[in-house]
């Protein structure tokens, strides 16, 4: 089984185009959609299982939710002509303390599909200039543009549905 690289060691190639936009796009706009078909027909338990101590399958649906307040404070850091986008809690507090596992998976498919398609009617308002603002992404010390953060939040989506695919791989025969 191929387990995923860590996300934090992972690196960026950044200084996309405004021509990048539409692909970029249309990627964040199926996560829900592509979240919702990874975790169909799984029980509660295989959902909630924790292996090797990390996140389970439902954690990782939730974590998405988490960060999407983060992408929409970045947006606003864009709209203000920020010099430093907000920072990420690298510790992952937020999607630690939600306790995800106790919730239904219904629920945390709705929040992430209501909170993705606000932010995707957001940036479809955004003209050529606006995706093309910059401000410097604290973390990994770079420029990034809003056409970045499409493509770094993208990214950060398919490393979660991978990892959530992989864990589902893992329980395979297991009883759902």
């Amino acid at each position: 089984m191929t387990t995923t690289r860590r996300w934090f060691d992972r690196k960026f190639e950044l200084g996309l185009g405004p021509e990048a936009a539409p692909e970029l796009f249309a990627r964040l706009g199926s996560a829900p959609q592509r979240l919702a078909e990874a975790v169909r027909d799984l029980s509660p338990d295989l959902l909630t299982r924790r292996r090797d101590g990390k996140w389970s399958i439902q954690e990782n649906a939730g974590h998405l939710f988490d960060l999407e307040a983060l992408w929409d404070e970045r947006l606003n850091d864009y709209a203000a002509g920020a010099g430093v986008l907000h920072a990420a809690d690298l510790e992952n507090r937020k999607t630690h303390e939600a306790g995800h596992n106790a919730r239904p998976i219904t629920e945390i498919l709705s929040q992430f599909a209501a909170a993705r398609n606000a932010i995707m009617q957001r940036l479809e308002r955004m003209t050529s200039a606006e995706i093309s603002r910059t401000s410097l992404h604290p973390r990994l010390q770079q420029p990034m543009s809003v056409v970045d953060l499409c493509y770094f939040v993208a990214e950060h989506d398919d490393h979660h549905l991978q990892t959530i695919r992989e864990l589902r791989a893992s329980f395979k025969n297991t009883k759902c």
